[in-house]
């Protein structure tokens, strides 16, 4: 890059992006449909009717068995082993492919995150395992890039699964996808190698609260303005916990290059590229490309992924189920706040049903992904006007007014943990079935607690939630919601296993309990390690299209191969057991510690021993106890 063109402005100044520039009047004419903030694109009422019509299919739609995948964050060595240790996946032999003019024309033409069907370059691709069933899927729950070294293999793995099979590959936003939103917004819009233009920057509204409350800035939030590969240093390191996310990217692209100039596969892990330089400016362009909202491959993932999948009784979340309590306490509802943010009638940001939610839910985001397509082609034709002037994220909220906010922020304001006034986002994205390492207490402490969940699952139909985004150490978290004596198949399961890794084993005072030790995290790039991988499985009877069994199974961070009970089985007397809370014990984290005190929850069976759980924030704490 050898010009680089800088937009700034003094901080404090007002936040008026029509005091900028004004923005063509083409642009300002469109608005969104009703309870969606001004945007250039229209969800027409057809269009509305079948993102509904869609719903009600997903609820009719009958499949033998899904399989979920969650929270990989680009660790390619993971997703290899998740594949493998799968029951409905696997791997086959495939030969690379370089994309436009085939190997021979396009070595040197290096694909740096675009959108390309023939760019393939790996020598294995995922499969389902059909044995005659065309009837299996995949939900991914989110979060492909960020912390794992590869992340356009994983992202590329994907697209191409889903390609092959549209109607059997489903995928939900996470956070760290929806984020990757903001870089056309704060890196700009390059025409070419020679140029990018700045926009004016001034710090994200999370680290900008200093300010607002008379303290000098917190060095963190002083953005850099010289070039797009320190900005965008800063963005993944400050502002989206990525902090190796820049580095990896170029080891990544190091691999690529010299793999395919000596016509070999593309490993997703294996090692760095002895000799092969890739400067800062490509990692730069590799972001802008792969996250360009017209031709980039995580703009291809956004735009097939969903906030919301359901399939008759289970239901997907990257996150928690958000819910608002009625004036009365006596029952629940979902928040919908990107209806008119500023309209205070709360009958008009809720929805009382959840399939009216979960329409409505996934309209409101594949309206947001139109729109940041169309910011970008709008962009393009008018580079120094709005979208120069500021960014979403220095004040963000629903009400945005930038060119950006107008068009996408709500979605990015969606994904947020919390909102510029400092309350939280009641969000199905960042929401949290867990607190603290724990399951939240305020839902499942009691029975009292659980009560309107219960309820809730009954009105709705529903018998298992799934989600990723909390870590819960090395296998999924299964939690019960049904009363003493009840059948007990009502199941909300957590299942990012992203910091398996750190999960430590150790003996409970008072249990009879079998000494183990993890594995950590070996030479893995990730929180994951070496060892530890979980699939959550669900399978339906096809007569009925309930759910006959959830199982997990996998291999824990000290190496233990496992496969749980069904825990849908009511007969099964260990299901009374599983989800609970076993109370409180003391345990010894190393022989030299001093005793502590945890909460542990049974997670499940793992041979003749209870897999129990601890958790403080993302370090857990796993004991074998004797089922006895």
């Amino acid at each position: 890059m050898s010009a680089v063109v800088v937009h700034t402005r003094r901080l404090g100044r007002a936040h008026n992006i029509g005091r900028c520039h004004q923005h063509q009047p083409s642009l300002r004419q469109h608005r969104r449909r009703s309870g969606f903030p001004a945007a250039p694109l229209l969800l027409q009422p057809s269009t509305i009717t079948r993102c509904a019509s869609t719903v009600r299919q997903e609820l009719q739609l009958q499949p033998s068995a899904i399989s979920f995948l969650t929270d990989v964050e680009g660790d390619g060595a993971y997703f290899d082993r998740f594949v493998r240790n799968s029951k409905l996946l696997e791997f086959r032999s495939t030969t690379p492919s370089y994309g436009r003019g085939g190997a021979s024309n396009s070595r040197f033409q290096w694909n740096m995150g675009e959108w390309d069907e023939g760019f393939f370059p790996y020598d294995k691709e995922v499969v389902f395992r059909d044995s005659g069933d065309d009837n299996s899927m995949l939900v991914y729950g989110g979060d492909v890039w960020d912390k794992g070294g590869a992340d356009l293999y994983v992202l590329r793995q994907l697209l191409s699964l889903q390609r092959r099979y549209p109607n059997r590959v489903h995928f939900l936003m996470g956070n760290r996808d929806i984020n990757k939103m903001r870089i056309v917004d704060e890196l700009g819009v390059g025409h070419d190698a020679d140029e990018i233009r700045l926009p004016r920057h001034d710090g994200v509204y999370w680290l900008n609260r200093r300010l607002r409350e008379g303290l000098p800035p917190d060095i963190d939030n002083r953005v850099p303005s010289e070039n797009a590969a320190e900005r965008l240093k800063w963005i993944l390191r400050r502002t989206m916990g990525s902090v190796d996310a820049f580095e990896l990217r170029r080891k990544e692209l190091a691999r690529e290059r010299i793999a395919i100039a000596n016509g070999m596969p593309v490993s997703p892990t294996d090692g760095d590229a002895e000799g092969v330089s890739v400067t800062d400016e490509e990692v730069a362009w590799s972001y802008i490309r792969s996250c360009n909202p017209a031709s980039g491959i995580m703009s291809q993932y956004l735009a097939r992924a969903k906030l919301s999948i359901r399939f008759g009784p289970v239901l997907y979340l990257h996150g928690a189920l958000p819910l608002v309590t009625s004036d009365d306490e006596s029952s629940l509802s979902y928040p919908a706040p990107w209806r008119k943010p500023n309209n205070d009638d709360a009958t008009k940001t809720t929805c009382a049903s959840l399939t009216e939610w979960i329409a409505d839910l996934n309209a409101f985001a594949s309206d947001q992904v139109l729109g940041w397509r169309e910011y970008h082609k709008y962009c393009q034709g008018y580079p120094s006007q709005d979208c120069l002037c500021e960014v979403w994220a220095t004040e963000g909220g629903y009400a945005n007014t930038t060119l950006a906010g107008e068009m996408f922020g709500a979605l990015m304001q969606y994904s947020m943990n919390t909102l510029p006034d400092r309350t939280r986002t009641n969000s199905c994205v960042y929401n949290s079935w867990m607190k603290n390492g724990l399951p939240r207490e305020d839902l499942f402490g009691s029975d009292e607690a659980r009560e309107k969940l219960r309820q809730l699952f009954q009105r709705e139909g529903l018998q298992v939630i799934i989600s990723g985004h909390q870590p819960v150490g090395d296998a999924p978290w299964p939690i019960q919601l049904a009363r003493d004596g009840e059948a007990k198949t009502l199941w909300i399961i957590p299942s990012d296993t992203s910091f398996s890794g750190d999960t430590k084993f150790v003996t409970l005072d008072g249990f009879d309990c079998k000494e183990s030790a993890s594995l950590g995290r070996g030479s893995a790039t990730s929180g994951r390690g070496e060892v530890a991988v979980s699939e959550t499985l669900v399978q339906f009877g096809q007569t009925t299209g309930h759910v006959e069994s959830v199982t997990m199974h996998g291999v824990l961070s000290d190496g233990t191969r496992y496969e749980s009970n069904n825990i849908m089985n009511a007969g099964d007397e260990i299901n009374q057991r599983i989800g609970f809370k076993i109370g409180r014990a003391e345990f010894r984290p190393d022989v030299s510690e001093d005793a502590k005190e945890g909460t542990f929850w049974v997670k499940g069976k793992v041979g003749d021993d209870l897999l129990v759980s601890s958790g403080e924030g993302f370090n857990v704490r796993n004991a074998y106890i004797k089922a006895s």
